[in-house]
């Protein structure tokens, strides 16, 4: 089978939806809403699917032709013959990126399909749609591009589209009169800017080190380079092939904090919740945000040789163990600043930065299999939280708006009554959810233990993996993230009990019902692949397995594994000795997942015990805050210690992290003070100091020395031929004393 000529209707689809809505789609529901949004709404999602339908041709065509990676090309991009530079546009069709279309277009194409139901009624249903197709074109240039030229394209298209969709409510303001939402969409843009600038220097120093941007060309020169031991020469200056690999990798890893919300930039995807919650599904969860991790596996190459040339930065660390710290550190500090928020998408957001973290720091490790591994689980279980919070968030809608009707017709003609501000979004006003909306409540609890690391669940298994190696090869890293692992599990259960469990704590939660269907269904798929997609690399069970069938996989083990190292040229690198990739632990790890295991269920018990019945209202504060010892500890001479030396430090650096360092530091003073106000500052000084007084009093300047020249040689010109006459005399005279002097 080759289906590799269908490549470009990838693209095409949802090419189509966007004219589609954009051009026609607001007229079908301005004309008849419910039929309009019928067509606006299973258009693009019939694109999205069709574009699905290809990545499944394109998976089937690999497969048939012995996985060989394929080139298709489109058009003849950029082509400057008489500097011999060529950038064609054209799809790579290899086992990586048809991964990435894979779950780029299938989780994709569910999300549209729960949007329909979410949207429903919206203004700007239609437009809503062309933004979502138009986000799916962007992100299917930048994982099937075969040049870092035209993944860029897609990089800035989705960063776009992301800016779109934060603020698709634009015009909605909070109490305090202020446009959250646009605020939310400006500061998203804005940051991203910052790791799109690294994007930049690191292409313009790659194309000046190996005179091309595309992928094969790149990994082929920079090895030869390497084995050469190659200088590379910038003007008066050279620097060893090494030094350069770490600054072009260091500026990629810019990038990938930018667009994978990793420390220090990972500030503006918590505030991009303020978006429709389909949005939070399909870019904060599932794709958008795993670009940085798809650019780092795609240029593993060029991170093994950086980590080869040994310690470059600052002569004390490489730049995939910076990368491997980073996620690590961005996965426990957005896991302790989850334990402090009420906002039900506010937790899965800070759980995303999180879960961003242990695939950053599983690419970093070298252990890039696990990183596509967990991208991929968590493409599931969390775009089925959010969708499910979606789900929690429309039903708490519907039973304000029945409150808000009933307490109406009570009120009716009583001009004084004012209704309390209601956020449905709150978990403290929520509360025994689970009788209310028993289908959300089921397939949140499978998202929330397959977040949880539970298994066997596909969380646990991916999850596992990357700890695994961490266990191997980086143990720091590992005891981070095993820390990390086990906040996931405590603030996942601290928001089912809140949400799911207990009594209703607001009016709003009693008369709270079910999602339609429309909603529901794309959340039972969602469930389901999280409770199966552990079986995408399944590692060996015991290490007899695993000799037994070390040249032949046996069925579905190390399925993913050996599906993604036909792309990944580290592992073909490594067998031939020129790198030394630190390899993942094939077989499962009995004391890794055991331990594991046992810190999540003793975390969500811990998390249940905490929140049991409590709070009992909505004003009630964080039983958190006061929290008490268990029984045992009061028999045990434990419960002083606990008290005075565990209960009041865990709440401190809580609170510091998530208010002093993510607030006032990050927030206020780092994006607000240095970055805002600086900028503004130089834009001031741009334009009243610089532009009036330097570009204008240039212009103007030379404009009034013109005039007055030319006023003056007008006063020459009197019409008299005797005044003529004396200046011709005049000129002779000069040149003839100007000549004697020269020969004089």
């Amino acid at each position: 089978m080759n289906a590799y000529s269908l490549a470009p209707l990838l693209l095409l689809f949802p090419a189509i939806g966007v004219l589609f809505n954009g051009l026609i789609g607001r007229r079908f529901v301005e004309a008849d809403a419910k039929v309009g949004e019928r067509w606006s709404g299973w258009f693009a999602s019939l694109m999205a699917i069709g574009s699905f339908v290809i990545a499944v041709l394109l998976f089937l065509s690999l497969q048939a032709n012995e996985f060989q990676a394929m080139i298709v090309p489109i058009i003849d991009w950029i082509s400057i013959p008489s500097a011999n530079f060529y950038v064609p546009w054209a799809i790579r069709v290899d086992t990586l990126s048809v991964t990435m279309m894979l779950v780029v277009t299938g989780v994709g194409s569910l999300i549209h399909i729960y949007a329909i139901g979410y949207m429903h009624g919206d203004p700007n249903f239609s437009r809503f749609f062309t933004y979502f197709s138009l986000f799916i074109f962007f992100m299917l240039i930048l994982v099937s591009g075969s040049t870092y030229l035209v993944l860029f394209v897609g990089w800035e298209g989705v960063g776009l589209c992301s800016f779109l969709l934060i603020s698709f409510w634009f015009d909605r303001t909070n109490a305090a009169g202020k446009a959250m939402n646009a605020d939310a969409g400006r500061k998203a843009f804005i940051v991203n800017r910052v790791g799109d600038f690294g994007m930049i220097l690191a292409m313009f120093l790659m194309f000046w080190t190996f005179r091309s941007l595309e992928f094969g060309a790149v990994f082929n020169t920079a090895v030869e380079m390497f084995e050469q031991g190659h200088m590379v020469e910038f003007g008066l200056f050279s620097a060893p092939i090494g030094t350069v690999l770490t600054a072009i990798t260091a500026l990629f890893l810019l990038g990938a904090t930018g667009k994978s919300a990793q420390i220090p930039l990972y500030v503006w995807l918590p505030d991009a919740m303020a978006g429709p919650t389909p949005v939070s599904a399909l870019i904060h969860a599932a794709t958008m945000v795993t670009s940085g991790i798809y650019l780092i596996v795609r240029s593993n190459v060029l991170f093994e040789l950086a980590r080869e040339s040994g310690p470059v930065i600052f002569g004390v660390i490489s730049t995939p163990d910076l990368v491997a710290y980073v996620g690590a550190f961005t996965g426990l500090l957005a896991g302790l600043i989850a334990f402090t928020q009420f906002d039900i998408k506010k937790v899965l957001a800070y759980s995303t930065v999180s879960q961003l973290g242990f695939m950053i720091a599983a690419a970093g490790m070298g252990a890039y299999v696990a990183a596509m591994f967990h991208l991929v689980t968590h493409a599931f279980f969390k775009a089925l939280l959010f969708l499910g919070s979606g789900s929690v968030i429309h039903g708490m809608e519907h039973g304000h708006h029945h409150l808000h009707e009933h307490s109406h017709d009570d009120h009716h003609g009583d001009d004084h009554h004012e209704e309390a501000p209601f956020d449905p979004q709150d978990m403290r006003t929520m509360g025994g959810l689970r009788h209310k909306m028993p289908t959300t409540f089921w397939v949140y609890l499978v998202g929330a233990l397959a977040l949880s690391g539970i298994p066997p669940l596909a969380g646990f298994w991916s999850k596992d993996e990357i700890l695994a190696h961490g266990n191997e090869h980086a143990l720091v890293v590992y005891v981070i993230l095993a820390i990390a692992a086990v906040c996931t599990a405590f603030y996942m259960g601290r928001q089912l009990h809140m949400t799911f469990f207990g009594e209703p704590r607001h009016a709003a939660a009693e008369h709270a019902q079910e999602s339609p269907r429309l909603m529901t269904t794309p959340l039972i798929v969602l469930a389901g692949l999280a409770i199966v997609g552990g079986l995408l690399n399944l590692p060996y069970l015991t290490h007899a397995m695993a000799e037994a069938n070390h040249n032949h996989p046996a069925g579905i083990f190390l399925g993913l594994e050996g599906w993604l190292e036909h792309s990944i040229k580290s592992f073909e690198l490594s067998e031939e000795g020129i790198l030394h990739l630190p390899h993942t632990p094939i077989v499962l790890s009995p004391v890794v997942a055991g331990i594991s295991t046992l810190l999540a269920v003793l975390a969500l018990g811990g998390a249940f015990y905490v929140y049991r019945n409590k709070p009992e209202t909505a004003a009630d504060p964080d039983p958190l805050q006061r929290l008490k010892p268990l029984w045992w500890f009061r028999i045990l001479p434990f419960e002083t210690f606990y008290m005075k030396f565990i209960v009041p430090p865990f709440n401190w650096l809580a609170n510091w992290l998530a208010f002093a360092v993510d607030w006032n530091f990050w927030h206020d003073f780092v994006h607000n003070n240095l970055i805002r106000d600086m900028f503004v500052s130089f834009a001031t000084f741009l334009a009243d100091v610089f532009d009036k007084f330097g570009v204008d009093g240039t212009v103007n300047g030379i404009g009034s020395v013109t005039k007055g020249l030319a006023g003056g040689i007008r006063r020459t010109q009197t019409g008299f031929a005797r005044t003529y006459a004396l200046g011709v005399f005049l000129g002779a005279v000069a040149l003839l004393a100007y000549f004697l002097w020269v020969l004089y």
